[in-house]
């Protein structure tokens, strides 16, 4: 049996499970998609008003399993949002958050690199509005 005949065997499966509980996969997206608006929205207000700018923060966290299970919702996130990116909504702000929430190494830099273009800024001084929050601040580019 060829890789080719296993993974047509493999989609048959999976098609066929998710026709027989299409109702359940619908209720869980659905379930996922406000409890993802929701999260995103909450992060987004309470991130401090300069958390992108250049300055250093400490992590306030220190027990091991809470950083464990941090980074296992951040990996999740920032999948979930890969996913959606194509999707008119939320992908971006998602990725955003799984950074943000992240200890990946060189997450500051991509971090700062997708709140400086104008659209994300703007989507997210907009959230941050509606919680009566102070908008973000970002370093101011530098002319070298």
């Amino acid at each position: 049996m060829s890789f080719v005949d296993i993974f047509k065997a493999f989609c048959l499966a999976v098609f066929g499970w998710l026709k027989a509980h299409g109702l359940v996969v619908g209720i869980i997206s659905g379930a996922s998609l406000v409890g993802s608006v929701f999260l995103c929205a909450l992060v987004i207000a309470y991130l401090p008003f300069d958390y992108f700018m250049s300055k250093r923060r400490a992590n306030r966290i220190r027990q091991p399993i809470l950083i464990f299970l941090k980074n296992v919702l951040a990996v999740i996130l920032i999948i979930v949002g890969l996913i959606l990116i194509p999707l008119p909504g939320q992908g971006i702000l998602t990725v955003l958050i799984g950074l943000v929430i992240s200890d990946i190494p060189g997450k500051r830099k991509l971090e700062r690199r997708i709140i400086s273009s104008p659209a994300v800024l703007s989507a997210l001084n907009h959230i941050r509005s509606r919680f009566n929050r102070p908008l973000l601040v970002l370093d101011e580019p530098t002319t070298e």
